[in-house]
């Protein structure tokens, strides 16, 4: 008994050092990270074994933690590197990618991806096929955002929709792909995978970085089966502005179901080539939904100058529940029922 109480008092008191060290520690990386000073990597480990008595498994936890909060208000500096380097952070996190607890395992894929530590191929690659889903799942999201290796090796192992959490981590990741110059190998998995969902996904991606080269690709998804796709697939011709695509998009508007026709019009709009303002005019006049009328008043409007004449004249001619929402439209405050 009195080595266990004699164990946790210095535990305490040693985690009461490091929680008062941590102002201590923020301003040593502040000097170094945003200064004009010149630390070698002696002086760094040694400052910093000054300031939290011994450097351990506990104290470089704190000092990653650090780091990955100034990364996540970007707060950036080349010399990141310095810090990683001269405290042992990538064998720090080795050390935690072979831990036996899950959650530590969990913490090293993902403070690794915060600090772009691109030095974990073989280990990611083991967890990868673990048996536990969340293991899973970290790794082979963090093979996606840190590999230069073939990083969408695992595109194909999607077999589910995915959700909005989903779609936002695999942004991040993409956009740290997209910074090493390496987003080129989305096109192929539009037309490789299987999983509707990651499709939709992925050609909203290709619009979203403006990823040139993929127009045929796209062009193709317009005769998938799913509705789906092909919404997405016309917002992204509007995203990338390939403007040749124009009339065959005004071609299949009437054979298309409604959630096609909105991408079309809003393409339409985006592409503002000036060729299709009758087009937009007389679909205003056919269409009995009020939400699809509400997205074609708010292209004619903005469709360039021409567009604003026309859009008074629509208003001055029709009546009725067409003409409320013209004016609804031009002055969202009026309301309408």
């Amino acid at each position: 008994m009195i080595t266990i109480y004699t164990i946790r008092r210095r535990h305490n008191r040693l985690q009461k050092t490091l929680e008062n060290s941590v102002p201590e520690i923020i301003k040593l990386f502040d000097d170094i990270l945003f200064t004009d000073k010149n630390y070698t990597e002696q002086e760094v480990f040694t400052k910093f074994e000054d300031i939290v008595d011994e450097v351990n498994r506990e104290s470089l936890d704190i000092a990653v933690s650090i780091l990955v909060d100034f990364k996540n208000d970007d707060k950036e500096s080349e010399k990141y590197p310095l810090i990683i380097s001269a405290l042992g952070i990538v064998e720090h996190l080795e050390r935690k990618f072979d831990s036996r607890s899950n959650s530590e395992k969990i913490d090293a894929f993902q403070e690794a991806f915060v600090l772009d530590l691109n030095k974990f191929d073989s280990k990611i690659l083991r967890y990868a096929y673990s048996k536990n889903k969340m293991i899973r799942s970290e790794a082979r999201n963090s093979h996606l955002a840190l590999s230069s290796n073939d990083p969408y090796r695992f595109f194909d192992e999607f077999d589910r929709n995915l959700s909005k959490w989903d779609e936002i981590e695999l942004m991040q990741y993409l956009q740290l792909q997209k910074e090493r110059g390496n987003l080129e190998g989305l096109g192929k998995w539009i037309n490789y995978s299987k999983n509707d969902s990651l499709v939709v996904f992925l050609i909203k991606m290709v619009g979203f970085f403006k990823q040139k080269g993929i127009d045929e690709i796209l062009i193709e998804k317009l005769e998938d089966d799913n509705e789906l796709v092909r919404a997405e697939a016309i917002l992204t011709l509007g995203e990338l502005n390939i403007t040749e695509t124009e009339q065959e998009l005004i071609d299949r508007y009437y054979t298309e179901p409604e959630l096609c026709q909105v991408a079309i019009i809003k393409t339409i709009r985006k592409f503002n080539t000036g060729k299709s303002l009758n087009f937009l005019e007389n679909i205003f006049q056919d269409s009995n939904n009020i939400d699809t009328k509400k997205i074609i008043a708010d292209a004619i409007l903005n469709y360039s100058y021409e567009g604003k004449i026309a859009f008074q004249n629509l208003k001055s001619t029709l009546k009725g529940f067409d003409q409320i929402i013209l004016e609804h439209i031009e002055t969202p405050l009026i309301k309408y029922k």
